[in-house]
């Protein structure tokens, strides 16, 4: 018997400790790398764009990737995280759960309630399938917003644009900020926290951006 993500030899289940962590934390990181794709949405020119000597984050290509629209609706992350969440529930006798509210609360409480579920999972017949799963929606995802660099690799930065808070003399902090899919954007200059919903009036916010609506 062997790990199904890295083939180790295991007595028994199917992940060992390291790739069931490595799962934990991807399933941590999917509802967060499903925000970040909102940015993906937004039609623009792709590749870093220089502006006023600033380099700006790369914009969505044109059209939209239809990959991006995959993994953001319905039938994507949230779709294959709550099939397995209901799997996992079937298997153990638990009733089934109401998928409803706005697919950003959905995909959290499936990604919760599989993370509550680890256990059970490392040792149930499907769970390595789940992990292979679950490995490649964050693989997806990372050619969507760093392509050409494998899972394993260290990310490269992913600059989003400057910081936009105002101190109490009314001067910007204009500090870079930088987002590595792990974990809240913060300034590290001035501490201010950015959330993945507020990504999209950030960058429409950045300093010499024109408002191009009609």
């Amino acid at each position: 018997m062997v790990c199904a993500l890295c083939t180790r030899a295991l007595e028994h289940g199917t992940l060992c400790p390291g790739c069931t962590q490595d799962t934990l934390d991807r399933l941590e990181r999917l509802p967060r790398l499903w925000a970040s794709l909102e940015a993906w949405l937004t039609p623009g020119a792709s590749g870093p764009a220089l502006y006023g000597g600033r380099v700006r984050r790369a914009e969505a290509p044109l059209p939209v990737s239809q990959e991006v629209l995959d993994l953001r609706a319905g039938g994507g992350i949230v779709g294959v995280l709550e099939d397995w969440h209901a799997a996992v529930r079937d298997a153990r006798g638990l009733p089934p759960l109401a998928h409803t509210g706005p697919l950003g609360y959905r995909i959290i409480a499936a990604a919760a309630g599989l993370q509550h579920q680890i256990h059970f999972i490392v040792l149930w017949e499907q769970g390595g399938q789940l992990a292979l799963e679950v490995r490649r929606l964050v693989e997806r995802v990372r050619a969507v917003v760093q392509p050409g660099r494998a899972l394993d690799e260290p990310p490269e930065p992913t600059v989003l644009g400057y910081c936009i808070a105002v101190d109490e003399s009314g001067i910007i902090c204009g500090h870079r900020l930088v987002a590595d899919m792990t974990r809240p954007v913060e300034c590290t200059w001035c501490g201010c926290s950015y959330p993945p919903h507020t990504w999209l009036d950030l960058k429409a916010l950045q300093p010499g951006r024109r408002d191009t609506a009609a």
